[in-house]
C-alpha cells in the first residue's frame, strides 16, 4: 500500500517519531537524547509523520492536560516545548551518547526548528 508517494507505509517510524514526540512532551525537561533523535529523524525528509493514535494513547496515560493532536498540529506544540529548553543542557546530555567525532555543532535550535517546518 502506498500514501503520499512514499511507498509502502513504514508504521515503524511513525510509531518511533511518536514515542519520541510524547517523551519531549512529557519529560519533566527536555533531554539532549530527545532532541538528537527527533534531529535526526525529521532530517529525513521520507520519514513518516507521527503515529497520532499511538501519541494520544501515551499522553493520554500519563496525564497530558493539553488538546491531543493530528498530523498538522503536533509540530507547534513540539516547537513551543523546545524553545524552552535549556540549550546548554541539552548538548551535554546527549555528548555521553556520542562518538567523540560526533559534529555537536548541527545540534542548535535554527536547525531543529528548521526541519520542524
Amino acid at each position: 500500500m502506498a500514501l503520499r508517494g512514499r511507498g509502502p507505509v513504514n508504521c515503524q517510524n511513525a510509531s518511533l517519531l511518536a514515542g519520541k514526540l510524547h517523551a519531549l512532551l512529557q519529560h519533566p525537561y527536555v533531554k539532549g537524547r530527545d532532541v538528537y533523535d527527533l534531529l535526526w529523524f525529521l532530517s529525513d525528509p521520507t520519514w513518516w509523520p507521527p503515529n497520532v493514535a499511538m501519541l494520544h494513547n501515551a499522553l493520554q496515560q500519563t496525564s497530558w492536560v493539553g488538546a491531543l493532536f493530528t498530523e498538522e498540529t503536533w509540530r507547534p506544540v513540539v516547537r513551543a516545548r523546545l524553545q524552552e529548553a535549556a540549550w546548554d543542557q541539552v548538548v551535554a546530555d546527549v555528548r555521553p551518547f556520542l562518538e567523540p567525532s560526533a559534529n555537536l555543532d548541527l545540534l542548535t535550535p535554527d536547525n531543529l526548528m528548521r526541519v520542524l517546518g
